[in-house]
């Protein structure tokens, strides 16, 4: 093998792995276009999990907002999501890492 494919094969292997570690942008909440609703709201929750197996392959790592967000929207049924808290945690196991994100929002019926 020679110098030049050595260096585009070790490019390529860094871009790939570089690319492993990207996440969609996330916009949490309801777009506004005029006035807010206003009346009683309800509490809505939702929650998605990844693992980072042996601290390096993720699985299901980078899309855990996304995937919570569509539930939290499935749950909330066309109502107005305001308020949303985000809260993150992790525990270890024995070939890497847990990780989890719980979405908390208010869902207000929009009339």
């Amino acid at each position: 093998m020679n110098k030049l494919t050595l260096r585009i094969a070790t490019a390529t292997m860094a871009l790939a792995l570089l690319a492993g570690c990207a996440g969609k942008p996330v916009m949490l909440g309801s777009p506004v276009s005029g006035k807010v609703p206003t009346g009683e709201s309800r509490t809505i929750t939702a929650e998605a999990c990844g693992f980072q197996l042996l601290l390096f392959i993720p699985i299901a790592i980078n899309g855990r907002l996304e995937s919570a967000y569509s539930q939290l929207e499935a749950k909330a049924g066309g109502d107005f999501i305001t308020d949303v808290e985000v809260q993150e945690r992790w525990s270890y196991g024995f070939v890497g890492t847990s990780y989890c994100t719980e979405l908390r929002a208010k869902a207000i019926r929009a009339r």
